[in-house]
């Protein structure tokens, strides 16, 4: 029984831990012109693209709305250009690879390079309720098999307990890859919703999940973290001072207003309002799939969509950017690869008009 708990945890490991744990820029450095090569530009102007480079990391640092991406990277062998990060738009801030566990030693390749030339950052998610979900499967799997004869059945680990022990092996991955940083994903509940006992389970929750993310990151100062959940429902809230940005969820909006909505609840007090950003979803691959990626009116993309809500003068608080979920999906694209995610790009980060 004792090899269910490390199937489990090692069957997470190794394929879910993206759930755990989951461009323009100004007139002196155009990022995504359309009609070069970047590779061609390397060989045949080595000097051209060196300066291109260098302002590339210059507006990276600079003032901007930033460009979160998730990278669906569980291909170890990949099939096509798009199993590379090398081909990602070049103004994408941050990736989060999705399936951040034994990279193949071409992803740590492209990471290094990619970040060394470009001034990407890599990051990884490590999830609440992803934790939750796979630690129910795993108690069913443990009570609906049946123990040897004369085999006692194992004990199944408290929640906090299996808890604790993953967030403990999530962490180092983030130095043992080199990995920029993590995303802490959190929903919790409803504090208003909560009685006594429920704000005290959660309080544990929050220490055992939180707190020691909190505590590693003390520890190692140098890797960012970020925040992507819903803020209001956190019983302490000081993580928030300590993230980069704060991710709000926000695939299930059909519209602007939604997006609205969505920033509004997250923004009580106690939750920095200069660090919103908001993740949406690209399309599906699926062609029979024609709701995911898109607002409820079936034509305006997601993606398009809140790019340009980003834009807009929001009174209470601030918006810093935006987030693509399966960022992968938009390489498939018949006009140019990663289309819908580079309009996204020019449509938070206009050139300047002359």
């Amino acid at each position: 029984m004792n090899n269910i708990i490390s199937l489990k945890r090692g069957k997470w490991v190794a394929g879910l831990l993206a759930a755990l744990v989951l461009t323009a820029c100004s007139d002196w450095t155009e990022v995504e012109p359309v009609a070069i090569n970047e590779a061609d530009i390397a060989k045949q102007n080595p000097a051209l693209y060196a300066g291109y480079l260098e302002n590339l990391r210059s507006y990276k640092k600079s003032v901007h709305k930033v460009m979160i991406t998730w990278f669906n990277n569980s291909n170890k062998v990949p099939l096509s250009r798009a199993d590379h990060t090398d081909v990602l738009p070049d103004s994408i801030d941050i990736v989060s690879m999705m399936h951040p566990v034994n990279p193949a030693q071409y992803e740590l390749d492209e990471m290094e390079k990619v970040r060394s030339e470009k001034g990407t950052k890599f990051v990884y998610d490590m999830n609440f309720e992803a934790i939750k979900l796979i630690y129910e499967e795993m108690v069913a799997d443990m009570e609906d098999a049946a123990p040897e004869e004369g085999v006692a059945m194992a004990e199944i680990p408290a929640f906090v307990d299996f808890l604790v022990d993953t967030v403990n092996q999530i962490l180092p991955l983030a130095r043992k890859y080199s990995y920029d940083g993590i995303i802490i994903g959190y929903k919790g509940k409803n504090i208003l919703h909560m009685d006594e006992a429920e704000k005290q389970l959660y309080t544990t929750y929050e220490k055992a999940f939180i707190g020691i993310a909190e505590d590693w990151h003390e520890r190692n100062s140098d890797k960012m973290i970020i925040f992507e959940g819903y803020p209001q429902n956190l019983l302490n809230k000081s993580i928030l001072e300590k993230s980069s940005y704060i991710i709000i969820p926000s695939t299930d909006a059909g519209n602007s207003a939604k997006l609205s909505y969505n920033i509004m609840a997250a923004n009580v007090e106690g939750v920095p309002s200069d660090r919103y950003i908001i993740s949406v979803e690209t399309v599906s691959l699926d062609k029979e799939d024609v709701k995911t990626g898109y607002w409820a009116d079936g034509v305006t993309r997601a993606v398009t969509g809140a790019s340009q809500w980003v834009m807009l003068n929001h009174d209470d608080y601030s918006i810093a950017g935006l987030g693509i979920k399966n960022v992968n999906n938009d390489y498939f694209n018949i006009a140019r690869i990663y289309r819908c995610t580079r309009d996204a790009i020019s449509n938070m980060n206009p050139s300047p008009k002359k």
